[in-house]
């Protein structure tokens, strides 16, 4: 119950929030902690994509992850391994380093 609740209240927070931890600090939650801070960014990500089409990097990784099919729990483990792999992403934001993970899984987005 309480992982349904962490989640929820991820969810609920706006997509600024998701700048709070760095790739250090986030790496040391809990796993479920982990996996509902993801599912809250690639929320965001996706809510950004639909709302504000000058958005073209988060619309590409939002379709990128719809496409892959990847799970929450998938993009965080997958990130926690590129992200531990790379030290200069330690001391940057956790949505740095998604979007390097993203720009590596998906390329690019185009100009």
């Amino acid at each position: 119950m309480l992982k349904y609740a962490v989640l929820l209240l991820l969810l609920a927070w706006p997509a600024g929030a998701q700048n709070q931890y760095t790739f250090a600090q986030w790496e040391r939650l809990q796993d479920e902690h982990r996996v509902a801070f993801i599912a809250g960014y690639i929320e965001s990500l996706a809510t950004m994509a639909a709302t504000q089409p000058s958005q073209t990097t988060a619309r590409h990784h939002s379709e990128c992850i719809i496409r892959s099919r990847l799970t929450p729990r998938q993009l965080a483990n997958y990130l926690l391994v590129y992200g531990r792999a790379r030290p200069e992403l330690h001391g940057s934001s956790v949505q740095h380093a998604m979007d390097s993970y993203l720009d590596a899984l998906c390329g690019r987005p185009p100009n």
